[in-house]
């Protein structure tokens, strides 16, 4: 068992599955769930957390934290596959976490 490194992570949007322009529920899924998502929509974590570190009108941090129950180079936030994790690798038995910081421009 080891912690997975996320340094090199990339989180994107897996443009094969979401229209653009996107709509602030498909940017609300990242937070829908603890749980974390293979290619196939399964579930790769057992025992997973997620938090609000801070919540303000302009940015919002998500704490998550777990460990994983399966092998894999990259991984989905929601379980529509929508937000993507890549350039990392993990194998079943390792912990995990990690924060995503969602800055938001605009009215609040």
């Amino acid at each position: 068992m080891a912690a997975v490194n996320f340094d090199n992570a990339t989180l994107d949007v897996n443009s094969s599955v979401i229209y653009k322009p996107m709509t602030s529920s498909s940017y609300l899924l990242i937070n829908e769930s603890a749980y974390l998502f293979d290619a196939n929509g399964s579930s790769i974590v057992t025992s997973p957390t997620k938090g609000i570190l801070s919540n303000t009108p302009s940015k919002v941090s998500i704490l998550c934290s777990g460990t994983f129950g399966a092998s894999g180079t990259e991984l989905y936030l929601d379980r529509y596959r929508i937000w993507k994790v890549t350039d990392i690798s993990f194998s079943s038995g390792d912990s995990y976490g990690f924060v995503v910081d969602i800055e938001i421009n605009g009215n609040s």
